[in-house]
C-alpha cells in the first residue's frame, strides 16, 4: 500500500453469484463490465481475486482456530493478517500498518481504517437470494484490498445471520 492520496471518494458494486457451485462475486465500478471477479474453493478456505485475467490476490480463511483468522497474499508473499474476534470485530495488519474493521451491528455496514484512516466503507443491501455490496472506496492506491475485505465482510455476516455457531 503505498502513501494515501488525497482522491476523490468512488463507488464499486460487489455482486455474489447466486448458482454458483463455488462462491463468486463480480464487482463492479459503474454497473457495467467486471473490474475483479472473485471465486473461491467449496469449501470456503481460500478466494482467488483476479482483475481481468491476472489473479492479484488470493485470501486464505484459517480453520481450526477458535476465531477465524483470514490471510491475504500478493506475489505469494503475506500483506496482510486479519483475525476475528468477539462479536464479529475484526483487527489485523496491512502492509504492517494497522487494520481495524469496525461494525455497525444493526446493519452489517463496515469501515475499515488503516492507521487509523478510512480505507473503505462496505454497505451490504439486503437481497432476497443473494448478498449485494457498495463499497465506497477513499483510497484508490488499495482498490484490491479494500475488495478482498469485502469478502471477508460478507464471510462475517453470513455467519453472524445463521443458526451455525462455528467460524
Amino acid at each position: 500500500m503505498e502513501k494515501t492520496k488525497k482522491n476523490k471518494p468512488y463507488m464499486m458494486y460487489m455482486k455474489q453469484s447466486l448458482f454458483a457451485v463455488r462462491p463468486q462475486y463480480q464487482v463492479y465500478r459503474d454497473g457495467m463490465n467486471a473490474v475483479y471477479t472473485i471465486e473461491g474453493d467449496v469449501t470456503r478456505h481460500r478466494f482467488s481475486v483476479h482483475q481481468g485475467e491476472n489473479e492479484v490476490l488470493v485470501l486464505h480463511r484459517k480453520v481450526a482456530k477458535l476465531f477465524a483468522e483470514y490471510t491475504i497474499e500478493k506475489d505469494g508473499q503475506e500483506i496482510a493478517h486479519i483475525k476475528k474476534g468477539l462479536f464479529r470485530s475484526l483487527s489485523g495488519n496491512v502492509y504492517d500498518k494497522s487494520l481495524e474493521i469496525r461494525v455497525a451491528y444493526e446493519s452489517y455496514n463496515f469501515d475499515i481504517l488503516v492507521d487509523g484512516h478510512k480505507l473503505c466503507r462496505i454497505e451490504q443491501e439486503n437481497a432476497s437470494f443473494h448478498d449485494r455490496y457498495e463499497i465506497m472506496i477513499f483510497d484508490s492506491t488499495s482498490e484490491e484490498i479494500a475488495v478482498a475485505l469485502a469478502v471477508i465482510c460478507d464471510h462475517v455476516s453470513d455467519k453472524a445471520d445463521s443458526t451455525r455457531y462455528s467460524d
